[in-house]
């Protein structure tokens, strides 16, 4: 490759990652609120969980539903299965991620979090998967392979969960008054307390 060819396919590649995240907005529809709800009359805990790069949306959505006043984390799907799932009560909810919706730990997690109670919300490109299958809500991504890298390598997928996520966080967030001054006493350090100050100066 050469230096523009470099700059092309960089270029490509980005334009259709922004392709996939608008293309998520646009086919949002009343699923995307049930899923809202259900994370909003969350009587119990939120548990996020996904493999991979799902994985790392899964663990980022965890960190900001609990940052924004939820009861929230993430539990490795592997993990899930040898013991801790028995903490999963009625009232729960499981959000997982998984593109193809047939990893077979994170649907095991599923289905252990149904059978004892839970509700399951999943984000998946395929909704008659066997997690979509066992899911009450299926947040769908579109299909852009384009977006991905080389076709294949979960890039525009990543980033199309991500904001999907965002927009799950913001929503339930202001469901609930979150106050965002209380982050200048839970998150004291760093920007974000900064800027929550300059915003009650204002």
């Amino acid at each position: 490759m050469n230096r523009q060819s470099i700059l092309s396919e960089a270029r490509a590649l980005i334009r259709a990652e922004a392709a996939a995240v608008v293309a998520t907005a646009e086919q949002l529809d009343d699923q995307f609120i049930d899923a809202v709800e259900i994370l909003n009359a969350c009587a119990g805990v939120i548990m996020t969980t996904g493999s991979g790069t799902s994985g790392t949306i899964a663990r980022r959505l965890g960190h900001l539903l609990a940052t924004t006043g939820s009861h929230a984390f993430f539990v490795h799907p592997a993990d899930a299965l040898h013991g801790p799932s028995a903490a999963v009560q009625p009232g729960d909810v499981l959000v997982a991620l998984s593109k193809a919706g047939r990893s077979a730990e994170i649907n095991d997690f599923a289905r252990v979090t149904r059978e004892r109670g839970g509700q399951v919300i999943s984000l998946t490109w395929q909704p008659d998967s066997p997690l979509g299958k066992m899911s009450n809500v299926v947040l769908a991504q579109p299909k852009l392979a384009e977006a991905e890298g080389d076709g294949i390598y979960p890039m525009g997928s990543t980033l199309s969960a991500g904001a999907l996520c965002d927009a799950l966080c913001l929503a339930v967030k202001k469901l609930r008054g979150f106050d965002d001054a209380t982050l200048t006493q839970t998150h004291p350090s760093g920007a974000t307390a900064d800027l929550v100050r300059d915003s009650a100066r204002s």
